[in-house]
């Protein structure tokens, strides 16, 4: 079949009316190198910046950093989600209306109150529509490239570690031995807030996804006992 010269293999929308020649216009996508190597650069490109954005040293000093982590994924999910509109666009431009109306899905309040998932739900839609104009191979890269920022930005989990010392025990040397304890075991530290009462403090930190909340509760309590005396420890994901 002939492809029309006004652009790459990959956005030439097909015209024939049968199925069949639709479909075989859709198979020779994957057999294009340059169209593979074009639609593979523009995803990883728009990752990287959205991820230099996301993750930018100025906003290490705030002050929500739980909040912030979610955020900083849902920054990375959504440089995915342009990078695959703009491919929609370029498919075809009728297809522009489509940004509006994820726009409008981005300001919706909507049953998934998580931001992280709900990016990633119009990143499912996306994938969806690229499927349904035949676009098979946009939507494999697409999703593929999704599933791999997922997998990485849900290495670890934010939570929160709250520490209640017996009357009397050193909370400094307490919060010490905690965050070396919460180290050893693969977590990262992120800040350290002291309780009005003297006798607490909680920890603010990422934790490793294959790391039990009950395992980091028992361990720092194990590992408390013998240095301050008895401690509760609270663990809560964010």
């Amino acid at each position: 079949m002939a492809i029309s010269s006004a652009g790459p293999t990959l956005f030439a929308r097909d015209l024939a009316p049968d199925a069949a020649g639709r479909l075989s216009a859709a198979l020779e996508q994957f057999t294009d190198p340059a169209a593979l190597g074009e639609l593979a650069l523009g995803i990883a490109l728009a990752i990287a910046l959205a991820s230099l954005l996301a993750f930018h040293p100025r906003d290490r000093g705030r002050r929500d950093l739980l909040a912030a982590t979610d955020e900083r994924k849902t920054l990375v999910l959504l440089g995915l989600l342009g990078a695959a509109l703009a491919t929609l666009v370029r498919i075809d431009q009728a297809m522009a209306l489509v940004v509006f109306g994820v726009g409008a899905l981005l300001r919706v309040r909507t049953a998934v109150a998580n931001p992280h998932m709900a990016a990633r739900g119009v990143v499912v839609v996306v994938v969806g529509l690229l499927a349904g104009l035949s676009q098979p191979l946009a939507a494999i890269v697409v999703a593929v490239a999704a599933y791999a920022i997922v997998w990485w930005l849900s290495a670890r989990r934010s939570a929160e570690v709250k520490v209640r010392l017996v009357p009397g025990a050193d909370r400094q040397k307490a919060q010490l031995v905690s965050m070396h304890e919460m180290r050893d075991l693969g977590c990262r530290v992120l800040s350290c807030r002291e309780g009005n009462s003297g006798r607490s403090f909680t920890l603010l930190m990422q934790v490793p996804s294959s790391v039990a909340d009950d395992v980091v509760a028992k361990r720092l309590e194990a590992r408390l006992a013998p240095e301050v005396g008895h401690a509760e420890v609270e663990f809560a994901a964010r």
